[in-house]
């Protein structure tokens, strides 16, 4: 089964790194990141975000102020959910939910919140209504509030786009999306997770998400018929 250990230590082999420039190049994206589930995957991106807020506040809890404002759809996956609930709780974040692909409602929160750093979360295809995040319209209010914007892809990967990029090539919006998580056990048929980002978004999740970093990474094996 190859190295049993977390990723960090030695469960990192070539089929791991194959895989992940495979994925980083079809998402477009600099990089990519094996996480061991999609759920592990959401979590891992959750709180190495809100870890920013700890981080910049040099061993004390930060502010109000100085925490993380994150936007989330009112039916996000539960991995999103759980994740903003821990960096929530750990006063890493301020939380604010908007109704279901509701822009507007969505514009008004961004514009009536004061704190300087804010990311967007959604489902890209939301799995049990079978609808898509209007992600051309999140792009545009990207432009105008300057949020970091992160999407789970796990329904639309391989499944959308005439190269399976995805919701975001589906819609023709892939440079406007920060991060896209995705999943390796649906549309793949196989196991695990991914998180494909620019290298240094790849850098803060594998040194503070801690879904990953205490985790055993993927058997070799698994890896390795991701990439056949």
């Amino acid at each position: 089964m190859g190295p049993r250990g977390s990723a960090l230590i030695c469960g990192y082999t070539t089929y791991h790194k194959l895989v992940e420039e495979s994925l980083a190049e079809l998402k477009k994206k600099e990089d990519c990141l094996l996480c061991p589930t999609g759920f592990s995957a959401n979590m891992a991106v959750m709180t190495a975000l809100g870890s920013i807020s700890s981080l910049l506040a040099v061993g004390r809890k930060p502010a109000k102020d100085e925490r993380i404002a994150i936007f989330s759809d009112a039916l996000n996956h539960a991995s999103i959910i759980d994740g903003i609930r821990l960096i929530e709780r750990q006063q890493e974040a301020v939380v604010f939910v908007y109704k279901h692909c509701d822009m507007s409602h969505l514009d008004f929160l961004l514009s009536s919140c004061s704190i300087e750093k804010k990311v967007v979360v959604t489902d890209s295809l939301f799995s049990m209504d079978g609808d898509f995040a209007p992600l051309p319209e999140l792009v545009e209010l990207r432009r105008k509030y300057g949020f970091l914007l992160v999407i789970d892809d796990a329904h639309g990967t391989l499944v959308c786009g005439d190269n399976g990029g995805g919701v975001p090539e589906l819609l023709e919006c892939e440079s406007g999306i920060d991060i896209s998580v995705g999943t390796l056990s649906k549309a793949a048929g196989c196991q695990g997770g991914f998180v494909a980002c620019s290298t240094r978004w790849k850098s803060l999740i594998q040194s503070r998400g801690r879904s990953f970093i205490f985790s055993t990474a993927l058997p070799v094996p698994v890896v390795a018929s991701v990439q056949g």
